[in-house]
């Protein structure tokens, strides 16, 4: 009975909220999540925290290049971080958090390829849509000859798969153990919407550079 109350009782508690930031630039309060973090190096150097890893203390703000200028020319850098002379560039952070996010997005295929649920090249593309397992979304390589890139394309709009451009052809191979790739796909999943939502990340931060 009391196990059977209990139950009940943490049922009705609220779920626990994700720890809320506030953004340097715009002011606005989100999710961690949906923030970029800065830390401060031990060189007194500003540095991305994508993944909210890094120790000490950090600055948050919006995925959006305004922002962070905005943080930047508010002086809330040296404030957040409490250093007495910090002039961190905008565009070099930008750059770094593209890199970051690049990098992330090649973590997750290559965990994708571990785990069987990713398949590459034309040929094993198109079995695996002929045996009805569609991918949940495709990358092309950006030296994919425009002919192929073209086939694979037409063949996701068909299907209403998501397609993205990004990488080399010796990047993806190299992600998935193999000599040069020109394509992915990868089945459904949460790592497939884990990729979905890394690479929209890197296409906006792209658009704003």
């Amino acid at each position: 009975m009391n196990r059977r109350r209990n139950l009940k009782n943490n049922a009705e508690l609220p779920s626990r909220r994700s720890p809320q930031r506030t953004c340097a630039g715009c002011r606005k309060v989100l999710d961690q999540d949906l923030l970029v973090r800065y830390v401060l190096s031990p060189e007194q150097q500003v540095l991305v925290d994508y993944r909210h890893k890094l120790p000490g203390r950090g600055i948050y703000t919006c995925i959006h290049l305004a922002c962070l200028q905005a943080a930047i020319k508010q002086g809330r850098f040296i404030r957040g971080l409490r250093a007495d002379a910090l002039r961190p560039e905008a565009e070099a952070l930008w750059k770094m958090l593209a890199r970051q996010i690049e990098e992330r997005v090649l973590s997750l295929i290559g965990m994708a390829r571990k785990s069987g649920q990713s398949s590459s090249g034309l040929r094993q593309i198109k079995a695996e849509a002929a045996r009805e397992r569609l991918p949940a979304l495709m990358v092309l390589a950006l030296d994919l000859s425009p002919g192929t890139r073209e086939k694979l394309q037409q063949f996701a709009a068909r299907n209403e798969i998501p397609c993205y451009i990004a990488f080399n052809k010796a990047v993806l191979g190299q992600v998935l153990g193999k000599a040069e790739r020109g394509a992915v796909a990868i089945g459904a999943g949460p790592l497939a919407t884990a990729i979905i939502e890394e690479l929209e990340r890197f296409k906006s931060i792209s658009g704003e550079s």
